[in-house]
């Protein structure tokens, strides 16, 4: 339910907006319906509604006053205003403060209904967009914890979609960064994209480029392979995807500052 604060000085106009409209019927809970722009602006301060109907002429604070206070308290806040002036000056000043509907008098609930209805639709809209984002943002810190420590989502760029890709890229380097062979037009090729583009994809995402993600996961198996005693340490440069153990040697002491050997005494 869609919260909805009516303005309206006139007590005949106000009561038939709370009475005649079925207001539930249309995803939305009547909050309050307030007789000047003060009373209004302590429905504000206590609970901001989704929605505002508001008159443009109430003593104690007109509606384009209280439209300009309500948006800075709550951006988001849909506004419809309620008139029987229709003078330019009063519409500039509403398109300016971006007014969802300017509704005249005498008021046609079934017109009211219709606007409504219509905002609603796109709130919901909205909401179900969120809710789209705020799921992938899950599923990857859920998939990608490491990507989750080392930069928050706040600080993620790029449009969902982007998200998805890169999602599928990393996936498709943790399922394959033990492969000797694995190369970006292996990941490129999971993905659909060329080797160009979904490496500056990633890099733009998750800051680290495709070769970034293999070394870093590779190693970061391989160091808690080295806490097993039992593994061996040319065994475990096999199973992260090295043919070289000097080559080995070198990243995983570039990563770590020791060397295998080292890091292994260390931790034991």
């Amino acid at each position: 339910m869609y919260k909805l604060l009516i303005a309206e000085d006139v007590k005949l106009v106000r009561e038939t907006l709370s009475r005649s409209i079925d207001w539930e019927r249309l995803g939305i809970e009547l909050v309050g319906a307030a007789r000047n722009g003060e009373e209004a602006l302590e429905w504000l301060k206590r609970d901001p509604p989704d929605l505002l109907l508001t008159d443009i002429g109430m003593p104690k604070g007109n509606g384009l006053e209280l439209i300009e206070a309500f948006r800075a308290g709550k951006p988001g806040i849909r506004c419809i205003i309620l008139s029987g002036l229709n003078e330019f000056e009063y519409a500039r000043q509403a398109i300016k403060l971006q007014v969802q509907e300017y509704i005249m008098k005498p008021i046609d609930p079934e017109e009211i209904e219709q606007v409504f209805a219509r905002i609603v639709a796109e709130l919901h809209k909205e909401r179900e967009e969120q809710r789209g984002v705020e799921l992938m943002e899950q599923r990857l810190r859920d998939r990608l914890p490491n990507l989750a420590q080392t930069l928050p989502m706040a600080e993620w760029t790029g449009s969902l979609k982007k998200k998805k890709l890169v999602e599928q890229a990393v996936r498709a380097i943790r399922e394959n960064y033990s492969r000797k062979d694995l190369a970006l037009w292996d990941v490129a090729n999971e993905v659909g994209l060329s080797e160009k583009y979904v490496n500056a994809l990633v890099k733009e995402v998750t800051g680290m480029t495709i070769n970034h993600w293999i070394v870093k996961l590779r190693m970061e198996e391989a160091a808690r392979l080295l806490k097993d005693p039992a593994n061996r340490i040319y065994e475990i440069c096999d199973r992260v995807g090295y043919a070289d153990q000097d080559h080995f040697r070198e990243t995983f002491k570039k990563q770590f500052g020791l060397t295998p050997t080292d890091y292994r005494n260390n931790y034991i």
